[in-house]
């Protein structure tokens, strides 16, 4: 829906009282009369338009319900609804200060204030039975921050908005969750917050930051706010643990995200893992790695990490990222990205010797080889990350095709870096003879391009709203019960796929 049919309706009302006072306009005047008076009353006997509830997705159905709700917690950053019909066995009255005196400041503090459409101060979180189908022992969306609500309301569209800035979390399943989780809940919420915390400053650029930046900052935003690290997502990182996530993320793009795969769980806890290790090595301390962590939302310096190569250009300025030695990882945005990603890599696949790691720098040119030796001793996993260094990935599948932001596992034969490959970027660290990973350290679009995905209407000049979910529901099953995926996020910009290319 485009801004321009958002206020259609009310310059239907202001048609009808400006239209020409004859008698052959009294049929059409009647007309109007009697929308005014449907419209009317449409508008007093919602709860929706009168204080008493909140518009929320049905996800099935991808339009808005109106939620009575009551008013749990009235903090001084947010309030806290509860679907009036829900029972849950949760104390909100906590979770509601704990977010009010803990999650928000912490949040803040890293990604900038939140804006204030609706002039109260506030933040909205409705807990709510989320309308996505969810059965018995299903998969179930978690949570999800929806733009819709940063667009004036239009009574004759499908989809509703509160003019106000709202998340929502799930009080059903959700809840259940905390029995495997306790800090499912807090999380999510911290998770959606980012999102929320980032969207305007997307709108305000004209652009639709890559998921996989977007979804691995909110998944680092959890751990800021106090509920990490995220096990579960280390886990089916290394593929242990977690049967969902058999051999990890051996062969998984980091950047080429598809929500239908099966490996979008993968590719979830990819994004978390490398947007952790960036954190983690942007500086010497929590105020310094915040900092970094703030520009790349906000980006004050006029660069935001709405593309790969904007991320990895914010990380080489040390004013952000006062940690970045240039002399080890390069300067270069495609040499900076694809040293952390062989360093991430190795530690990962549990790869000591980083004293020949073989690299392919540009179109067409023979591979050369850099020692990463003293660049792994400046820059090892953090304590957070310290599951990876206990449980490795183990992969037992070798691939034999590989994608941009991949390692790929091979334990055959070595793989052949031809010169005369229109690739770069990519290369191979060799533990044994015939052991090792080849990896594919590139963005589709290039590390050092300046993206934008602009959003445009029909004319050109305003952004569109962000219509379709990505129900991530698909991939959430678990034998030990439903886990979920740290909520969704509606946006507008197509997935972006990229055809894996055989390995010599």
């Amino acid at each position: 829906m485009h801004l321009k049919k958002l206020i259609l309706f009310p310059l239907l009302f202001i048609t009808s009282f400006t239209a020409d006072c004859n008698l052959l306009n009294l049929e059409k005047e009647k007309n109007n009369d009697l929308v005014m008076l449907l419209g009317a009353y449409a508008l007093l006997a919602n709860n929706c338009t009168n204080g008493a509830g909140i518009w929320a997705r049905d996800l099935t159905t991808n339009s808005s319900v109106c939620v009575t709700v009551d008013l749990v917690v009235s903090g001084t950053n947010v309030e806290v609804y509860k679907e009036r019909s829900l029972s849950l066995n949760y104390d909100l009255t906590k979770f509601g200060r704990d977010f009010d005196s803990i999650t928000f400041p912490k949040l803040i503090s890293t990604f900038g204030v939140p804006s204030d459409i609706d002039g109260n101060g506030k933040v909205k979180i409705l807990v709510m039975d989320i309308r996505d189908g969810a059965t018995a022992n299903s998969a179930y969306v978690a949570g999800y921050f929806d733009p819709i609500n940063y667009f004036p309301d239009n009574i004759l569209s499908r989809l509703r908005s509160n003019y106000a800035e709202v998340l929502y979390l799930d009080g059903k399943e959700l809840i259940a969750a905390l029995n495997f989780d306790t800090n499912a809940f807090a999380s999510t919420a911290a998770h959606e917050f980012q999102h929320l915390l980032r969207y305007p400053r997307m709108r305000a650029a004209n652009q639709s930051d890559e998921l996989w930046i977007n979804e691995g900052t909110s998944e680092v935003a959890s751990d800021i706010a106090g509920y990490g690290p995220q096990n579960s997502r280390m886990d089916c990182y290394s593929g242990v643990n977690d049967s969902r996530c058999s051999d990890g993320i051996n062969g998984v793009s980091l950047l080429d995200w598809d929500n239908t795969s099966n490996d979008v769980l993968k590719q979830y806890s990819f994004a978390y893992v490398y947007m952790r290790y960036l954190y983690d090595i942007s500086g010497t301390n929590d105020t310094q790695r915040q900092n970094f962590f703030k520009e790349t939302v906000i980006g004050e310096s006029g660069t935001r990490a709405n593309s790969t190569g904007n991320l990895i250009n914010l990380f080489r300025n040390t004013t952000y990222a006062p940690n970045f030695d240039a002399s080890l990882l390069g300067n270069q945005n495609s040499d900076v990205f694809f040293r952390t990603f062989a360093l991430l890599s190795a530690q990962s696949f549990q790869i000591a010797n980083l004293t020949s790691v073989e690299q392919v720098t540009s179109d067409g040119a023979s591979p050369t080889t850099i020692n990463l030796a003293t660049a792994l001793t400046r820059y090892p996993l953090s304590t957070t990350l310290s599951r990876i260094v206990t449980n490795p990935v183990t992969p037992t599948t070798a691939r034999s095709t590989i994608k941009q932001g991949s390692s790929n596992f091979y334990n055959s034969s070595t793989p052949f870096i031809s010169a005369s490959s229109s690739r770069k970027n990519y290369g191979r660290v060799t533990t044994a003879t015939t052991k090792g990973i080849f990896f594919w350290a590139d963005s589709p679009s290039g590390l050092n391009a300046n993206v934008k995905y602009v959003q445009t209407n029909e004319e050109g000049t305003t952004p569109t709203i962000p219509k379709q979910p990505r129900s991530l529901k698909s991939v959430i099953e678990s034998s030990t019960g439903s886990i979920p995926i740290c909520g969704i996020e509606f946006i507008d910009d197509g997935v972006r796929t990229f055809e894996s290319i055989p390995i010599e």
